[in-house]
């Protein structure tokens, strides 16, 4: 019989680190673990696996930024969730995503992802991370064993990043940079070139495109403010911050992130929005263009929207406002005034 490979001891070096430190843990399985660790290879990954793991564990004593010790109450208040929820397995497969990033040492790497219009896509990173990509939208992810960086030349992207504070987080697009270590938030770069940011959970820092994650996580919001530096902002949960193209801060407001978002679950939600904006927003999930007839008053549309068929969404929008569609060809339909 052939022995396992080194993954395979892993896993089963997890389970045991796991299983252990489990309230419920008898005294036959401490001895079960005691003959596991008498092969030499189960006891040396066994004994990295464990300082891995301590490595984790002190590193909000080593958190140089605000950030990074924000994101890391949030970390630690999903890994209790998991023991909770989970057990084992749960905590077991989350225990082997940190394993896989505390051991990152290989080449830098490169890779593009795209949509097209009316695709969405859900990726897995290599670190844990998981971007759900909007309708027509590219990316270009860069990783290595010292930065974790994401280049988003059109589009939006959801971003639920695995926590490591020694590689933070960057999303950059135009001229701005969007920093993270632990935490859930939108980017989208809308046709204007502005961009938006919209948080979710955690905490994220804004700044210029060229300030270095170090330097901009480093900063404190209020201290910012007042020493007139809005190029250093931290967002929170439903929060979102416009910045133009070269990089400043145009807006930042108040709102419900999950309505923002909601594209990620097929629809869009809409309050008192004007009529113009649901029409370019509509229009990012059809084939063709949406335009409203000069003349016909920006009417506020609230309510929520299916992401469908083009025909099914106008007609619906038709529904709310007072407005008739039009197929001028193809590719353009037109809403003219109805009322």
């Amino acid at each position: 019989m052939t022995s396992p490979d080194e993954s395979e001891v892993l896993q089963q070096a997890v389970e045991w680190f796991v299983r252990l430190r489990a309230d419920s843990v008898s005294t036959a399985e401490r001895e079960a673990h005691a003959e596991w660790l008498e092969d030499p290879e189960h006891a040396r990954v066994y004994a990295s696996l464990e300082l891995d793991w301590e490595e984790l564990d002190g590193l909000e004593n080593r958190a140089r930024s605000r950030l990074a010790q924000l994101n890391l109450k949030r970390a630690r208040r999903q890994r209790h969730r998991l023991w909770r929820i989970g057990g084992v397995a749960a905590a077991a497969a989350m225990l082997l995503a940190v394993v896989a990033v505390l051991q990152f040492d290989g080449p830098p790497t490169e890779e593009r992802f795209a949509t097209v219009k009316a695709e969405q896509r859900q990726i897995a990173l290599q670190d844990g991370s998981r971007v759900h990509l909007n309708t027509d939208s590219v990316i270009d992810v860069r990783f290595s064993a010292s930065t974790r960086e994401v280049i988003l030349h059109k589009g939006e992207g959801l971003f639920d990043v695995g926590y490591d504070p020694r590689r933070p987080f960057v999303v950059r697009a135009a001229r701005s940079s969007v920093i993270a270590v632990g935490t859930r938030f939108a980017v989208h770069l809308d046709g204007g070139d502005d961009l938006i940011v919209t948080v979710l959970e955690g905490q994220v820092a804004i700044g210029p495109s060229d300030a270095s994650p170090d330097t901009v996580a480093a900063a404190n919001d209020a201290d910012a403010a007042a020493a007139g530096a809005p190029e250093r902002v931290f967002l929170s949960p439903d929060r979102q911050a416009r910045l133009g193209t070269d990089g400043s801060i145009r807006a930042v407001e108040v709102v419900n992130a999950g309505n923002v978002t909601a594209w990620q679950e097929g629809k869009l939600v809409f309050d008192n929005t004007p009529l113009r904006v649901v029409a370019r927003q509509v229009s990012r999930y059809t084939p063709g263009e949406i335009r409203v007839a000069p003349g016909v008053p920006d009417h506020p549309v609230t309510g929520i929207i299916q992401i469908r068929s083009a025909r099914s969404m106008v007609e619906l929008l038709s529904e709310v406002v007072p407005v008739r569609p039009v197929a001028e060809s193809a590719d353009l339909t037109i809403l003219y005034d109805a009322s």
